[in-house]
């Protein structure tokens, strides 16, 4: 008995690749139809998260998008235009029928203040990020580490390199973390032979911080302070073990 012959798949796959291509056809054709359309043009533009950005200047980016189809605005070149603001860290987009596009801002927080020669103050993250400073007030409560630089070296945007910036951060972050009540009594970072000091602002007290028992070590401070007689804009050591030293004047 002679055996029957096989038919092949390939007529199947064939038949599946064009329907494919079809579909896709069909897709894109509606999409790019969509483009087109009146009724997806965009008429309201939502904003959030900008706290120290100015409102205007970010509608002025914003803004060009306007009437634009909801479906054609390049949310990357969009993106783009808006990180171009030093204080704008992150950019999330959505678009929402029929006609909204809504743009949520992660801002750069300013982690102290940097004090040129000339005396003017900077604010800074903890990235060592210059932020720009959209008021004449200074509205940010934030410590001032005082340093060499001059104005013109201080750009907004502008990442700045400076061992002694990076250890204050770095102490910062550390008492943002673990003290963060002691935070706001804090009114400005020095060094002296690299090590971090900090002065209190109601008490004008200078403060060497502990590298470790941070939290412990400015409870015990505070309660010495409030209870003790040390008198204000002393020089105190936290560095040894459960104890406040009070040190010689320097």
């Amino acid at each position: 008995m002679r055996e029957r012959k096989r038919r092949g798949h390939s007529r199947y796959y064939l038949f599946f690749v064009l329907s494919l291509v079809t579909l896709l056809g069909v897709v894109g054709g509606v999409y790019y139809l969509l483009r087109s359309l009146d009724i997806l043009r965009v008429e309201k533009i939502l904003i959030s998260g900008n706290k120290a950005t100015d409102l205007s200047l970010i509608r002025k980016v914003t803004d060009n998008y306007l009437g634009v189809n909801l479906l054609a605005v390049p949310t990357a070149a969009l993106k783009h235009d808006l990180l171009r603001f030093s204080r704008v860290k992150d950019v999330r987009i959505r678009k929402t029928l029929l006609h909204t596009l809504k743009v949520q801002l992660t801002e750069r927080q300013g982690a102290i203040y940097l004090r040129t020669v000339e005396g003017d103050l900077y604010p800074v993250d903890e990235d060592c990020v210059i932020l720009a400073r959209y008021d004449l007030i200074y509205n940010e409560d934030l410590p001032v580490f005082s340093t060499h630089f001059s104005n013109a070296q201080l750009k907004a945007g502008k990442k700045i390199k400076s061992a002694g910036l990076s250890r204050v951060l770095q102490f910062h972050k550390q008492l943002s973390h673990e003290a963060a009540d002691f935070l706001p009594r804090v009114s400005e970072y020095y060094l002296v032979d690299n090590t971090v000091y900090m002065i209190d602002a109601i008490s004008g007290t200078r403060i060497i911080p502990p590298k470790v028992d941070l939290a412990a070590q400015i409870k015990r401070y505070l309660f010495v302070s409030e209870n003790g007689n040390i008198g204000n804009h002393k020089l105190l050591d936290l560095r040894f073990d459960k104890q406040v030293v009070v040190k010689a004047e320097q």
